[in-house]
């Protein structure tokens, strides 16, 4: 029985490096960029009004009180066709190119149009002007050639404006990762089947086929497979035929009598890296490779499937599209209750984190261990006990490892 970081490392540096493939824009959201992305001209191209006003010259209106003559006005997407003379001004909207000889804006707030004698209309500026004022300069945001996003980072909604900003209608991303889930178990049925009295829902199934394709995966779903050992390993034969970058297997590696994956996976040529790991839940979590296949084979109880696939599964299908972010990030709480760990692995214990005036906190909740798929769906993070910690008292600081719904409500 290796530890947790022994096992990421045996199965992170194993992980192969998917290809890439252009994508429509509109289909580029959370896949992994795998080209840097450069802006294509000066962002903004030009000096930019920050507000709805009046572009004037400094030079002319550093008092209160100044009058000016509107010479015009400038829309955002036109440029003017003249300069702001001496003692002029002209209406701007928001976004719109400052105009030629211009080199301050007024919100409209602190002006007023008046008559004039000429008959031309004047704006009296309420305040003192200084040069720069409300002006986004040109290329202030980003230069002609500069690196906007860098390779590895997962698109979100912020990174497609981005990309639309400068014409990337086609980005470079990494391919899918296409992965393979199989349920073992006689006693999993199909949720849309009633159980009898000895039987249960396949939870597993569903969870799993969720996360992977949160983690970029697409999915193949092989269905539950009976507690058979030529069953099991008539299935992950097809999977490995079918070419699947990688197969997520629950249920069937413990050491019972009826848990054949590991012995399915040798008669397949399956190199097994891991076999058990000092984890809880999820001791019975087993690793291997078959050529660039991934091979994970995660314990049948809920929560122990969900905890290994976060630790050890999800982290590989999004080091193999390349992301820069292919591990959550440890965080650090207050323990708002009392924690224990009766085991001499590392815990991994069901929190609900909060925050508060001075930082983090974690409300430990109430489980009944790793079949209790409640409790672990109420928790956003996992307190983390190490091996040689017994337990964590109220007030205590403890790492916490952030889950999906982290920053859910």
């Amino acid at each position: 029985m290796i530890t947790v970081d022994e096992a990421q490392a045996a199965v992170w540096g194993r992980v192969p490096t998917l290809g890439a493939e252009a994508v429509v824009l509109e289909s580029a959201l959370s896949r992994i960029l795998r080209a840097n992305v450069l802006a294509d001209r000066d962002l903004p191209p030009f000096d930019r009004a920050a507000m709805d006003g009046f572009a004037v010259r400094a030079e002319d209106a550093g008092e209160a009180g100044t009058r000016l003559r509107v010479a015009g006005e400038i829309r955002a997407g036109v440029s003017s066709d003249r300069p702001v003379g001496a003692g002029e001004a002209m209406r701007i909207m928001t976004g719109a190119p400052v105009p030629e000889g211009a080199n301050s804006v007024v919100q409209v707030e602190r002006t007023r149009i008046e008559s004039a004698s000429s008959g031309d209309p004047e704006v009296l500026l309420e305040i003192p002007v200084t040069s720069g004022q409300n002006i986004v300069p040109r290329g202030s945001e980003a230069k002609a050639g500069s690196v906007l996003l860098r390779e590895g980072v997962r698109i979100g909604a912020a990174h497609l404006a981005v990309l639309a900003s400068v014409g990337q209608i086609e980005p470079l991303v990494s391919r899918r990762p296409r992965v393979a889930v199989i349920v073992t178990g006689d006693e999993v049925v199909n949720p849309r089947t009633p159980p009898n009295a000895a039987q249960i829902r396949n939870a597993n199934g569903p969870a799993l086929l969720a996360a992977i394709h949160e983690a970029g995966g697409v999915t193949s779903d092989f269905g539950i497979v009976s507690d058979d050992p030529r069953k099991t390993c008539d299935a992950i034969a097809r999977a490995l035929d079918e070419n699947h970058d990688a197969i997520v297997l629950s249920g069937g590696v413990s050491a019972g009598d009826f848990d054949f994956v590991e012995t399915a996976l040798g008669e397949l040529g399956v190199t097994l890296h891991v076999t058990a790991v000092r984890v809880k839940p999820g001791a019975p979590f087993v690793f291997g490779t078959k050529g660039t296949t991934l091979v994970f084979g995660l314990p049948g109880n809920p929560v122990s499937a969900q905890v290994t696939f976060e630790l050890f599964a999800r982290p590989a299908l999004l080091k193999m599209q390349s992301a820069l972010a292919f591990r959550r990030p440890m965080l650090e709480a207050t323990l708002d209750g009392p924690l224990a760990n009766r085991s001499n692995r590392r815990n991994y214990l069901p929190v609900r984190v909060t925050r508060g005036e001075d930082g983090l906190y974690a409300q430990p909740i109430r489980t009944q261990g790793s079949g209790d798929i409640v409790a672990h769906s109420v928790a956003n993070a996992l307190a983390v006990l190490e091996p040689d910690r017994t337990g964590a008292a109220a007030g205590e600081r403890i790492p916490v490892y952030p889950l999906s719904s982290f920053l859910e409500v």
